[in-house]
């Protein structure tokens, strides 16, 4: 495990919330899980040989029960909740997290391969054990539960795709919450562009956390130079979040079957950023396969409204086609309705949602007092597939407890509810 100081450094898990209602699939076991990734890995050239940890697998399923009994996708989990464990709590906040809607995860499938952050993750050359479940329609791999395999002889960058690749698909809508890395750098939700490349650095004395900031970066095909964007792990947003390396990101999609190379170069800082930089350079070329259908595309436009608990519609926003594309046809998918209810016991706020279909959920607020003191609320984010209740707790900070026993006090939440495609609707709940 990483040093405690680089812990800190990490921001909870994002979770992977877009996609349909799921339908009654067998349930995938860790097992499996660990051969299909290690497969994948190995196919492109990034180190695999991962082993399956039965008891981080064991915290996945847990922490899978405790999604089914609440209605959630979470990384923590609620002490008073049904369900809750120590093994689960644990498994929730070292894991990317999945609803089973977007699987099975299979040998050719993995649900995770239109969420950049995610895939990312599981990328990561050092992980040596994994724990891993898809039961009970929810998902759960530990990406970050174990990050020791020992360090390569001599410096290395892993790609993916890897070199020489071919058949790979030449456009994508990233989609995943609670960004993807091109909104980090105004590439719009939604937006269809070029497959996501991804590369990491490796080295003799790095660590598993080091930072790599980009220098530059290039791709090409038979018709010249691509416009073509990059996010590294020390953009905003993204830090802790990717492994040491970078993304690139082709503002529009590819050619079918085309045959381009990316060039990268970057400045890694060893010893978990402490340490000197030293340059990193790489070159590689892999080939696309047909355009087909990329899967659902979410945009979250910006809009607010003061006093509803229930939920009205929302706008959606298609992807973006390159210049020399066709408008893609996409089905629309219906607004989520909703109700929100809360109460307050002086220690937390515990909020209800019922959506009538598959939504996510994101909740934030703040205690006030006297129009003046004010102390805000964490910010939570839930999700479930099909119609049902999804549950958030609160815990008020010591601040917000102490604000809350002046005169005059009162507690606001904010909610943005989504339905699987993007479009969403807010309300606000207050609490005396």
């Amino acid at each position: 495990m990483p040093s405690a100081v680089r812990i800190r450094s990490l921001p909870l898990l994002a979770l992977l919330v877009l996609g349909l209602p799921g339908v009654a699939r067998a349930d995938v076991s860790g097992p499996d899980i660990v051969s299909f990734l290690n497969a994948q890995r190995a196919a492109n050239g990034i180190p695999a040989g991962i082993a399956e940890d039965p008891t981080l697998s064991g915290g996945c399923f847990a922490h899978n029960n405790y999604g089914a009994a609440n209605g959630v996708l979470t990384h923590y989990e609620d002490p008073s909740l049904p369900g809750y464990s120590p093994q689960g709590d644990q498994a929730a906040r070292t894991s990317v997290l999945y609803p089973a809607g977007l699987g099975p995860w299979t040998g050719t499938s993995n649900p995770f391969e239109q969420a950049p952050i995610h895939l990312h993750q599981l990328l990561a050359p050092r992980i040596d054990r994994l724990g891993a479940a898809e039961t009970r329609g929810y998902g759960c791999a530990t990406t970050l539960a174990s990050r020791n395999r020992a360090a390569p002889a001599t410096d290395v960058t892993y790609t993916y795709p890897g070199a020489g690749a071919t058949a790979w698909p030449p456009a994508q809508t990233a989609d995943e919450a609670p960004y993807t890395p091109g909104q980090q750098i105004g590439i719009p939700a939604g937006t269809s562009t070029g497959p996501y490349l991804y590369v990491m650095f490796d080295g003799p004395d790095l660590t598993p956390f080091d930072e790599a900031t980009a220098t530059g970066v290039a791709l090409s095909g038979p018709s010249g130079p691509v416009d073509v964007a990059y996010v590294d792990n020390t953009t905003a947003g993204l830090q802790g979040y990717l492994p040491t390396g970078l993304e690139l990101i082709p503002r529009r999609p590819l050619a079918p079957s085309t045959t381009y190379t990316a060039t990268v170069t970057a400045n890694v800082t060893t010893q978990g950023g402490n340490g000197p930089a030293r340059p990193f350079s790489y070159s590689w070329s892999f080939t696309t396969g047909e355009r087909r259908d990329e899967g659902p595309a979410s945009t979250i436009p910006g809009r607010t409204t003061e006093t509803t608990t229930t939920g009205g519609s929302g706008s959606t926003t298609p992807p973006r086609p390159g210049d020399d594309d066709p408008p893609e046809e996409r089905p629309e998918l219906p607004d989520v309705a909703w109700s929100a209810t809360a109460s307050f016991d002086g220690r937390r706020v515990r909020l209800t949602v019922r959506c009538d279909r598959t939504c996510r959920v994101r909740g934030s607020g703040a205690a006030t007092a006297r129009g003046v003191k004010r102390a805000p609320l964490a910010t939570r984010s839930a999700s479930r597939s099909g119609a049902g209740t999804v549950r958030m707790s609160f815990p008020l900070s010591t601040r917000a407890r102490r604000v809350m026993r002046h005169s005059g006090r009162r507690i606001t939440l904010n909610l943005r509810v989504a339905n699987a495609r993007g479009s969403v609707s807010t309300g606000t709940l207050r609490l005396r």
